[in-house]
């Protein structure tokens, strides 16, 4: 029992169940005292109420009375009796010449005091003193603390018999159980026979049967699990020695393979030398078939102008011989001069037009050729840098009209090659001038910027007519134009293509944009900003 008990006084459940019982009950003890004390004080201050009510009904006419005849034996046994009621403590009549009579000790503390006019009545009303009643509130206060000490003692002893016995339910009824189940826990080893859990006690259905039972149940799941892992791990072991031996076997598979695929490798690597030797000759053939063109095709380009101007000046020449013949002649006229003078104006515009011309054509050429810019990057603001190309573009394509928008955040800064950026905007613009309205009445090209944490897509849409599939796969090729008779030398777009291939951005051509026409995207990487 002594261990028991000592048990129970160590368990931290028996603490805490202990401490919120004394506090639960104290709590409860004090608000019902408070009130029982309350109600006792209310019902004693009312009878002290009721004996001054009394003493104002019956006894004020008659020690009127008595005054008025001053009658000091009567008085006095009128007093006495006064005094004798309960909780009155000092009783005291003064008449009209502050003559006095009392009874008891006078208190200015912890009192009720009335004061009553005393009046005697003969045909008219005629005041004759004043009496003064007290009524010690001591005797309610001693008798009130005296019940307060009972009430608290007796319900501390009845606390701590409730609880106690709670606690004693508690430890018969879950404690020691709860410490048979943890001893039990620690004692579980897989090595040892299978021991089922019991509480010791009556067969009877509750929740410690039903732990038993789960305990039980997992002892005898993780021993089934224990066993099975054990002949998984046997069964393991035998998988290993199955294992090494196919591993010899296949180590003498590799070899064997080892020593083909050697064999392999020198006949493939004879086959690769020849593969490489007829490979660079190709290219060879390749870079002078691309070249022979590019030549030709700068060639035939820059060769037309050259002639023009050339034809134009053999023309001036021409014409200053026989401007010179007309001038030493003495029938020269005014009017053959300045045909002549004209005829000469037309060939120096011809020639300024043409070497313009070709001026220009050898630009573009030099626009397409690898490591054309090197500028620094700079950073600049996005939208200024469109709306300079768009107004440039209008106003070199004037008077034709395209309604050009754009959709940007203002505030846009990029950091990049400012110059090939504007180059590639401005050809793919351009292209879109040239080549894309023609059957449009009302032509419209939209810029739209969208960006991303590390690029921008700068979607360049028009409304206009697609370029043809056959035509599409050319289009970034210099000197490719479907336009050659209208002066087109295909420089454009194989200008955009290379400005962004410096930029180390990418651009795209899509046959449907979201205006209905083409759109060409172009992509460069997001720098950070200086």
């Amino acid at each position: 029992m002594l261990i028991s008990i000592r048990q129970l006084l160590q368990s931290p459940i028996a603490r805490k169940l202990t401490l919120s019982i004394v506090i639960f009950s104290s709590l409860i003890t004090l608000v019902t005292t408070a009130y029982q004390l309350v109600s006792d004080y209310q019902n004693d201050v009312s009878r002290i109420d009721r004996v001054f009510s009394n003493i104002e009904a019956v006894n004020l006419e008659v020690l009127a009375a008595s005054l008025w005849v001053i009658d000091e034996h009567l008085i006095d046994t009128q007093l006495r009796g006064l005094s004798q009621l309960p909780d009155i403590n000092y009783i005291s009549i003064r008449d009209d010449s502050n003559q006095e009579w009392h009874f008891g000790e006078y208190k200015n503390t912890a009192v009720i005091e009335k004061k009553y006019p005393l009046i005697y009545t003969n045909n008219e009303n005629i005041p004759v003193g004043t009496l003064i009643v007290q009524a010690d509130l001591n005797v309610i206060y001693d008798r009130l603390y005296n019940k307060t000490i009972l009430i608290l003692l007796s319900n501390a002893i009845k606390t701590f018999l409730v609880a106690g016995f709670i606690l004693f339910l508690v430890w018969f009824n879950v404690t020691k159980h709860l410490r048979h189940l943890s001893k039990y826990c620690d004692d579980i080893s897989l090595d040892h026979n299978f021991t089922p859990l019991d509480f010791n006690r009556k067969p009877q259905h509750d929740e410690f049967s039903l732990v038993a039972d789960a305990v039980n149940t997992m002892q005898r799941q993780i021993r089934g699990s224990y066993q099975a892992l054990r002949q998984s791990k046997v069964d393991l072991q035998h998988a290993l020695e199955d294992r090494d031996r196919l591993l010899l076997l296949e180590r003498s598979y590799k070899d064997e393979l080892t020593r083909q695929v050697k064999e392999q490798t020198k006949e493939l690597e004879q086959s690769l030398q020849m593969l490489k030797r007829t490979q660079q000759v190709l290219i060879e053939k390749e870079k002078m078939a691309a070249l022979g063109g590019l030549v030709s095709g700068v060639a035939h380009e820059i060769n037309t102008p050259i002639g023009i101007c050339l034809t134009a000046a053999s023309s001036q020449l021409s014409h200053i011989e026989e401007l010179i013949k007309l001038i030493h002649s003495d029938d020269a006229t005014l009017e053959q001069i300045n045909e002549i003078l004209e005829q000469y104006q037309q060939s120096s515009q011809l020639i300024v037009s043409n070497i313009t011309r070709a001026s220009y054509l050898i630009q573009q050429f030099k626009s397409i050729a690898a490591e054309q810019s090197h500028e620094q990057n700079t950073t600049f603001n996005l939208s200024h840098q469109l709306r300079d190309i768009t107004d440039s573009t209008l106003m070199i394509f004037s008077p034709q009209e395209v309604e050009i928008t754009i959709s940007i955040d203002e505030q846009l800064q990029l950091n990049s090659n400012a110059s090939l950026l504007s180059q590639a905007i401005t050809n793919v613009v351009s292209n879109a001038f040239s080549h894309a309205f023609k059957d449009v009445t009302q032509a419209k090209i939209h810029i739209n910027v969208v960006t991303e944490p590390e690029s921008i897509h700068i979607e360049i849409q028009n409304n206009g007519a697609a370029i043809p599939n056959d035509i599409v796969e050319h289009i970034f090729e210099p000197f490719f134009t479907t336009a050659r008779h209208k002066g087109g030398v295909g420089l454009g777009l194989a200008a955009a293509f290379n400005a962004v291939a410096q930029l180390k951005g990418n651009i795209s051509y899509v046959p449907i944009s979201p205006l209905g026409g083409p759109m060409f995207v172009i992509s460069v990487p997001r720098l950070p900003t200086a």
